[in-house]
């Protein structure tokens, strides 16, 4: 018998490189994953951002009139819980419940230098307002103004 001509075969023809499309499903709930993930990410960072101007603006104006009166100063952190809280739990607050609300995210020591505020609410936010409880209101107010509300207990619960 006769061997076969080593040049009647034909090269092996290698296969091309493995094409990136389309992806495995795998690969496709990843970028799903990390779209969701990123989207997610951006859209808490806005809403961060614009929570973080409106206490600022509140900030500013606190500063720029230091002789408001206690229904402004009451509007205007009124103002500023909506941006954090729900409208239904802002808004039934009022007298020594509003500072009640206004001492949570205070801490210990904070808390117990303005509760002397909680006996003289109703007659200083339903009568005549004294000074001391205009003083004191305030340097609440622009206290609790200065603490990251978004990180407070109760922000997410309340």
């Amino acid at each position: 018998m006769q061997q076969p001509s080593l040049d009647k075969l034909n090269d092996i023809v290698e296969p091309g490189a493995a094409s990136w499309w389309p992806p495995s499903w795998p690969a496709i709930a990843i970028a799903v994953a990390l779209m969701s993930g990123i989207a997610l990410l951006i859209f808490w960072l806005v809403r961060r951002r614009q929570q973080s101007r409106v206490r600022k603006a509140a900030i500013r104006q606190l500063q720029q009139d230091r002789n408001m009166s206690i229904e402004e100063l009451t509007i205007l952190l009124k103002r500023t819980a909506l941006v954090y809280y729900p409208r239904k739990v802002v808004a039934e607050k009022h007298s020594r419940q509003w500072i009640s609300f206004l001492l949570i995210p205070l801490s210990g020591k904070e808390k117990t230098t303005y509760e002397p505020l909680l006996n003289e609410a109703n007659k200083n936010f339903y009568g005549i307002a004294d000074n001391n409880f205009n003083r004191h209101y305030y340097e609440l107010a622009r206290l609790w103004l200065s603490k990251d509300l978004s990180k407070q207990p109760g922000a997410e619960d309340v």
